[in-house]
């Protein structure tokens, strides 16, 4: 069962271009990482606490989504990534999971 992958950010005002900047380098991360086709989605118009950017991925199921992950998150380069991210965040984003019923 496929599956799909949101991850929420909710930047610092004024720092949404810098968010979206970052994520383009995780999205390049996640394709090395065996990823394909992530998606960075800007919101308009949401309510206050509401994510200002969604970094979305599919897989063709969980298990892959897992390895995907676990693959991104011993890449040095994503650790460095994620140390630079935490300053433009008003908290840690938070991952959603989805399996896609068809």
């Amino acid at each position: 069962m496929a599956c799909l992958s949101r991850f929420s950010f909710q930047a610092v005002p004024g720092k949404t271009g810098e968010v979206e900047d970052a994520l383009k380098k995780l999205r390049e991360l996640v394709v090395s990482a065996g990823g394909s086709k992530p998606k960075i989605l800007h919101t308009h118009f949401a309510s206050f606490g509401s994510p200002d950017i969604v970094f979305e991925q599919e897989a063709p199921d969980l298990a892959t989504l897992e390895k995907q992950i676990n693959k991104l998150t011993d890449n040095g380069d994503f650790q460095a990534w994620t140390k630079k991210m935490s300053g433009l965040l008003i908290h840690s984003p938070k991952r959603e999971i989805y399996l896609i019923v068809d």
